[in-house]
């Protein structure tokens, strides 16, 4: 069992495996279906119609089976093809065991928050024991398996380096800490948003101070992280908000100690963690990035331990009783994300206070996607160097003139800040969509038959291809056509049924809400895996 909980899911070898096994699979279907066909009966006897005996019941049950297992076999195959293929380059789970953990229902349980570390635990840690060694791993990013000396956790960390980076350069440098979503892992945010080259283009364009990108991980036992400290659980809490920072002062020492040149990020439940963070360590962050996330937690055991804790954890709830010093907040959420980001930023809107600043940004479409992030990471990196702080911080003077302007002339999207009497949000439902959307009822409605009719043609019709006239021997041409044709089938009824259930999927999560924006999720993944 151990085995094959441990199968890598990303890796090339699997994927051929797969592959090679539903073509197998497809073959063999194709050459046995027919005897599954059963004999033909006599009708009646001199005493009237014949009943068939049991065990004549039994044998047609047991066919009838047999071509079931024939077909689901390299049906199910190819919808494991396709979600190896989708989570290839965006490293959603990397084992078998990850898959299992993530399909665990959580449990309601009792939690407890408790309080990071006082400072007196960090100094009393050595100084080399802060240092990370960092090594390139081929795609703009380096990275790092490293433990946390206070927390325990042991857990692979990304950065992405700026052009020309040496520690002894003379110049001093920006962070921004980025925290992927669930499932997902670093690597999704150096591939997903394409950071290496968005963090590039700003720098080079002037719209943010050289900076350092860094992206932890979260995965402490493969489920759904906590954000915080929980009692009886791994301290993801410390990790993130003071270790993760003091390894990246030990590592780079020419990074920023002021306050306006830091800021925390994240996606979807990331998008979450980013905010709670800020609000436990408002000393360390100036700046924080929220994209798609739910205002009250959705995930981890904040979100499993009682409506209570869960309502006292809202990220609006939070914003509105923190003590306000300053610190920024830039929120993305599509206004047709099911999970409701465009109505937690709404919430965070009305609940912030001076002089906290909170900047809106609630485009009407994008859904919970990675094209959403992607296109709006800089528009993320604009915001954050707009404040002549965050050059500051990094020694430089701010850039003269309107960045916006600038930015948006170069291609970067603007800030879609909806007008309060219009912020109506819901999401796009199989009603409510248009009919032949992604997501809309009429396009369910045409897979769901076209899979039916598909499946249809190879349990009942395919097996009698290929029989020979009168009941005589076909020949081998008619025979071998009638394998090929099968295959066919198979295959064109396997993909048919895993395009629904990639289209159900997806209505469900909400997560692409347009044909266009499926089209662009493909280039990014395609981009992703080069």
């Amino acid at each position: 069992m151990s085995l094959l909980r441990s199968i890598q899911l990303t890796s090339p070898r699997t994927i051929v495996v797969v592959l090679v096994v539903a073509i197998v699979t497809t073959i063999i279907a194709a050459v046995l279906l027919p005897r599954t066909v059963p004999a033909t009966t006599r009708g009646s006897t001199v005493d009237g119609p014949a009943r068939p005996a049991a065990r004549t019941v039994l044998r047609a049950v047991g066919l009838c089976m047999a071509r079931i297992v024939m077909v689901s076999v390299p049906v199910l195959l190819v919808i494991a093809l396709g979600g190896l293929l989708i989570n290839r380059p965006m490293h959603y789970v990397r084992t078998l065991g990850d898959v299992v953990k993530a399909a665990t229902p959580r449990t309601q349980v009792t939690s407890r928050i408790a309080p990071l570390p006082k400072a007196s635990a960090y100094d009393a840690v050595p100084a080399s024991a802060w240092k990370a060694s960092f090594h390139d791993v081929g795609d703009g990013s380096q990275e790092a398996t490293w433990t946390g000396p206070v927390s325990g956790i042991t857990l692979p960390v990304r950065v992405v380096l700026p052009a020309g980076y040496r520690p002894d350069d003379g110049r001093t440098y920006n962070v921004l800490v980025g925290l992927h979503g669930w499932v997902g892992d670093p690597q999704s945010l150096v591939t997903g948003i394409a950071s290496p080259q968005r963090l590039q283009e700003a720098i080079s364009a002037g719209r943010i101070p050289p900076s350092i990108l860094v992206f932890p991980s979260l995965n402490v036992d493969g489920g759904q992280p906590d954000c915080v400290n929980i009692a009886g659980r791994p301290a993801v809490g410390t990790w993130t908000a003071e270790e993760i920072p003091r390894m990246i002062q030990a590592t780079f020492p020419n990074v920023t100690t002021q306050r306006a040149g830091w800021m925390i990020m994240g996606i979807s439940a990331g998008a979450y963690c980013a905010a709670r963070t800020a609000y436990d360590v408002p000393e360390r962050f100036g700046a924080v990035g929220v994209m798609s996330s739910y205002d009250l937690p959705g995930e981890g055991s904040l979100a499993h331990s009682g409506k209570t804790l869960q309502a006292q954890n809202g990220l609006s709830t939070m914003l509105g009783q923190r003590k306000p010093d300053g610190m920024r907040f830039y929120v993305l959420g599509a206004q047709d994300d099911s999970s409701g980001a465009a109505r937690a930023a709404w919430f965070m809107d009305d609940a912030v206070r001076k002089p906290d600043s909170l900047t809106v940004d609630t485009p009407a479409t994008g859904g919970h996607s990675w094209v959403l992030w992607n296109g709006y990471f800089p528009s993320l990196l604009t915001w954050w160097g707009s404040d002549p702080a965050v050059f500051k911080a990094a020694g430089l003077p701010a850039p003269q003139g309107n960045t916006w302007a600038k930015a948006t002339a170069a291609g970067v999207k603007p800030l879609t800040e909806t007008p309060k009497d219009q912020r109506v949000v819901g999401s796009v439902s199989p009603m409510r969509a248009r009919p032949f959307e992604i997501n809309g009822l009429g396009t369910i409605i045409v897979a769901v038959v076209a899979s039916l009719g598909a499946l249809g043609a190879v349990m009942f019709w395919s097996p009698r291809w290929g029989r020979g006239r009168d009941g005589g021997k076909p020949s081998v041409a008619r025979l071998t056509g009638s394998i090929l044709g099968r295959v066919v089938v198979i295959l064109v009824a396997a993909g048919l049924v895993a395009v629904t259930v990639g289209i159900g999927a997806n209505a469900s999560g909400g997560f692409y809400t347009s044909w266009r924006d499926l089209r662009a999720s493909v280039r990014v993944n395609e981009n992703a895996g080069k």
